[in-house]
């Protein structure tokens, strides 16, 4: 071809191309806006902002509804009222689709030009604040709007009657004041006339909650009661009526009972990587699938359905496979070191327990720590061996550990790992140990009650939480009980619960030895367990949770009766009050040892915000300590003093 001709007919097709290329980025250009104007349209069919909502379906025109966080599962409404607008107060129906702040609103609407940091100086807590910043919620479990402010906005008499009335004249439907921080629950005390409604019952009005993300396929059981005559097997996913002080390992779990996410059985699911979380009515929910394969999912909802032959077959594969995990020790340690002279790397002497403690020790400075440790003093591994040899504990142990009935039989394994618990307080202390006991108990802790608590080596190995498995003795008041005490702390390595637990997590029962912690016994007045992160909202950066109750801190993580919860914010300072405590009965020592029931008046105050504030402070400087990690931190306190008594690493999960 001629080569003129050829550069024509590429010219020409080149122009072709063009043409076609121009055509196609038009095209393109067209549906890309009109994708575009079908994913905003339901934000621009809403105005920006609204002075009066007329109907429901105008709120939820207006609202948004989070999946995470302080509002999750409630829809929700901002409002702004602007005091200083010409005629008089003006209020303002935020669009909070298109709004993720109050100030956003009110910056790009030009109601004011200040900075971010400048309106929030110039509103939040101020008497004499030109902006009035709020939410409408919507609770639809219990059929009502509640009217919300943040927790560290200090409210006052005249700008919460100024609010009430401008939103109830301008809503649809009855309002009431939901106070989020003891200073406005006060002012809603002393306010006559004011609707309110109850933070517990907020709390526990959400129809379920995802506790720990996952899931499972497996047989259901409904269990309306959990009893020790009841088998549950590793592969049941069972839905509990109540949350159980122990449970052996199981596939899924799902409580009818509302707790708080720091109860044992909520650490045990995130412990053993199993879907678990609260489901309201959940026993007579899913009670078509009693006995049935299904399959449950926990994402942002929780879900049954029946299993397919395909998933059915793949569990029952996965059941039985496991890694074994060894826990280290060192047997060679023989003293009774106080808490001054371990640190965390001697786990492996004396356990996780007195070894964090010790830590802690090692770094507490008194001239600027706002807290104290107990004294106290650790019984190392070496002990606890020499034990089992000299009253023939290792060989039962082995003969146990060799019968197969042990892990295809509840009934039997419970039957058996209690009789050789009898056997372990039955037994003879190593020879002398006796008097170092004393020794060290007089010059370590002196008069008065002693805890006696575990501290295993297994609480280290990835994964592995062993919150609540093990046996404490509290208020140990003379020699003859201390020693016996240790003998039900040692045994209670095999308790049914901890067996189970070891067995679902593959863990060597023959390599976990059991240490003891002997602190001086503290008559507390307020306890509980806080951690250095938001369990509902892990991003949000430097919060703490705090669970408290009154009075010893036995029963703060079993989940039976609400305790109170409250959430640290640092930035700016604030105490959110998720709930108050439901205790009708606190615990207390006795007299003659041991402790007591003690009648209390359920919802009232546990901590101040200023004692609050205080926790959350020791909580991060404790993180600190540990190199930044979440800590699961166990506290309590007695007049204005904190005691720090545990802190170990925070299960996160899924």
């Amino acid at each position: 071809m001629d080569p003129i001709c050829s550069t024509s007919v590429a010219l020409r097709w080149g122009k072709v191309y063009s043409k076609t290329l121009a055509k196609g980025v038009q095209t393109m250009r067209k549906l890309l806006i009109a994708f575009l104007l079908l994913l905003t349209a339901p934000l621009l069919a809403a105005p920006a902002q609204m002075a009066n909502i007329a109907s429901e379906a105008q709120f939820a025109e207006l609202a948004r509804t989070s999946p995470g966080g302080r509002y999750a599962s409630f829809p929700q409404v901002m409002f702004v009222i602007d005091r200083a607008a010409k005629g008089g107060p003006q209020l303002h129906f935020v669009n909070s689709r298109q709004y993720e702040f109050h100030i956003d609103f009110v910056q790009r609407s030009y109601l004011s030009t200040q900075t971010a940091e400048a309106l929030l100086d110039a509103n939040y807590s101020q008497p004499n604040r030109r902006f009035v910043f709020g939410s409408i919620l919507h609770y639809q479990a219990l059929g009502r709007y509640g009217v919300e402010f943040w927790e560290g906005d200090v409210l006052t008499p005249e700008v919460l009657a100024l609010t009430m009335d401008m939103l109830q004249r301008n809503f649809p439907a009855p309002l009431a004041f939901k106070p989020n921080s003891q200073q406005q629950s006060q002012l809603a005390a002393e306010t006559q006339g004011l609707a309110v409604i109850d933070q517990n019952a907020v709390y526990a009005s959400r129809s379920e909650m995802v506790l720990n993300a996952g899931r499972a396929t497996g047989r259901l059981r409904i269990v309306p009661r959990l009893d020790d005559d009841l088998l549950l097997a590793p592969g049941d996913i069972v839905v509990l009526g109540e949350a159980p002080l122990r449970l052996s390992p199981v596939a899924g779990i799902i409580t009818a009972a509302f707790s708080t996410p720091l109860a044992h059985v909520n650490l045990l699911a995130k412990s053993w990587k199993i879907p678990n979380g609260y489901v309201r009515d959940a026993l007579t929910k899913f009670a078509a699938f009693d006995g049935q394969w299904v399959r449950m999912e926990a994402g942002e909802t929780i879900t049954i359905r029946r299993a397919t032959a395909k998933e059915i077959a793949a569990a029952q594969r996965s059941q039985g496979r496991r890694k074994v995990q060894i826990a280290r020790s060192d047997l060679t340690y023989r003293l009774l070191p106080a808490l001054g002279q371990i640190r965390a790397r001697d786990s492996v002497r004396v356990g996780s327990k007195a070894a964090n403690l010790g830590e802690i020790v090692a770094h507490h400075n008194p001239a600027t720590d706002d807290f104290e440790v107990p004294g106290g003093y650790a019984i190392p591994f070496a002990w606890y061996q020499e034990f089992l040899q000299i009253n023939g504990l290792d060989r039962k142990i082995a003969v146990l550990l060799a019968d197969p009935k042990m892990r295809s039989d509840g009934a039997y394994r419970r039957q058996r790992l209690a009789a050789l618990r009898e056997d372990f307080k039955a037994g003879k202390l190593p020879m002398g140990l006796d008097t170092k006991l004393a020794e060290r108990t007089g010059t370590e802790i002196g008069d008065g009650g002693v805890f006696v608590r575990s501290s295993t080596n297994s609480e280290d190995l990835p994964g592995f939480n062993g919150a609540g498995l093990y046996s404490s003795v509290p208020n140990v008041t003379d020699q003859a009980s201390l020693e016996a005490a240790v003998k039900v702390v040692w045994g209670s390595v095999w308790n049914d619960g901890a067996f189970a637990a070891r067995e679902a997590a593959g863990i060597d029962h023959r390599s976990v030895m059991a240490g003891v912690l002997v602190q001086r016994g503290m008559n507390s007045e307020s306890s509980g367990v806080m951690i250095t992160e938001n369990p509902f909202d892990p991003d949000e950066w430097g919060t703490v949770f705090i669970n408290a109750k009154r009075g010893l801190g036995i029963r703060v993580v079993e989940g039976r009766r609400m305790a109170e919860q409250l959430l640290y914010r640092p930035d700016p300072e604030s105490i959110q009050v998720l709930t108050r405590s439901t205790d009708d009965a606190m615990l207390s020592f006795d007299a003659g040892g041991g402790v007591r029931e003690i009648a209390v008046e359920p919802g009232r105050l546990v901590l101040t915000d200023e004692r609050a504030k205080r926790l959350a402070k020791v909580a991060r400087r404790i993180a600190i300590i540990f190199g930044g990690r979440v800590q699961d931190i166990e506290w309590l306190m007695i007049g204005e003093t904190i005691y720090i008594v545990q802190s170990r690493p925070y299960l996160r999960g899924n």
